[in-house]
């Protein structure tokens, strides 16, 4: 399905949606319309707080070469009604890279310390694509510490061997590894960027963006994150357990998802590992579902957040 008449089916099924608005349906990548009351760091993280005084704390983790930009919409969306941490990774929109091992532990490890540092009650953790993995990760390791992990696409092991994960790794992070940022944004957009985003002036927007990440940080964290398997601690996650996974008939196939019911019963799978686990498809999506679909994105946020209150 093209993406006019996915437009235009939107416009005509959620017309009468709280979230379905004309300017909504356009997936872009969304101007920083609300400010954070404060920016801090914590441990690995820069953190930008969005405050809102005895409302649910959300935590929000972006994707690979992506800072908090990436959750614009939803910051927007969602001020005053909840009390946000946005925070960005080390290498990425324009932070120094981490020259330390562990990174995915130790982000893990960051998050907590944020929640301990400033004493947030019940907060819920949501990531995407790498910031998913993040979360699971945390709810992992810190099963005490939160009311909900949300995920989006992330987490979910890329082979069921070590050799085969450790060999997608090196192919993944080696077009990154030592060159220049010119090479390091050709290269983004002919790898990735074009097959996980639909809309070419959406692909356009977020290269802007991802070109400000250090190329060796993409590498490092890509290598860090794909050589996990989190499967085996799955059912230390004691909270409720949400993946978000977007579907694309143009992409997923080549991913060993011939169909939205095989990849569905994957996750469905994997999930089946933790105590509370849950899956919410989204169709006619590729990676970055918030560009794609963004008002069905919004909408199954909300209610998994809803449900973790």
């Amino acid at each position: 399905m093209r993406r006019l008449d996915v437009r235009a089916l939107l416009a005509l099924t959620l017309v009468a949606c709280l979230l379905c608005t004309a300017q909504q349906a356009k997936a872009e990548v969304a101007p920083r319309t609300v400010a954070p009351t404060q920016v801090f760091e914590v441990g690995m993280l820069r953190v930008e707080h969005f405050r809102a005084a005895g409302k649910t704390p959300l935590i929000f983790i972006p994707a690979l070469y992506c800072g908090s930009w990436e959750w614009n919409k939803q910051i927007a969306l969602l001020a005053g009604r909840f009390d946000m941490y946005a925070v960005t990774l080390p290498g990425f929109d324009g932070r120094p890279r981490d020259h330390q091992p562990h990174l995915m532990e130790r982000a893990a490890a960051s998050v907590a310390q944020l929640i301990r540092e400033r004493r947030l009650q019940r907060p819920i953790v949501i990531g995407h694509s790498l910031g998913g993995t993040i979360s699971v990760l945390f709810g992992e390791t810190y099963p005490n510490d939160a009311a909900g992990i949300i995920a989006v696409e992330g987490g979910y092991p890329v082979a069921p061997t070590a050799a085969e994960r450790e060999r997608r790794a090196d192919a993944a992070s080696q077009p990154y590894l030592g060159v220049d940022s010119q090479t390091f944004a050709k290269r983004l957009r002919a790898n990735q960027l074009q097959f996980v985003i639909t809309s070419k002036s959406d692909v356009d927007a977020v290269s802007r963006y991802a070109d400000r990440s250090d190329p060796t940080a993409v590498a490092l964290w890509l290598r860090a994150a794909l050589n996990m398997d989190l499967t085996p601690q799955l059912g230390r996650i004691r909270v409720p357990f949400v993946e978000i996974v977007p579907y694309s008939r143009d992409i997923d196939p080549y991913r060993g998802f011939p169909t939205l019911a095989a990849k569905r019963n994957a996750y469905l799978a994997w999930v089946a590992h933790a105590r509370n686990g849950r899956v919410i498809m989204i169709d006619d999506a590729r990676h970055f579902v918030m560009f794609d679909r963004p008002a069905a994105f919004d909408r199954a946020l909300l209610a998994s957040i809803s449900a973790m209150q």
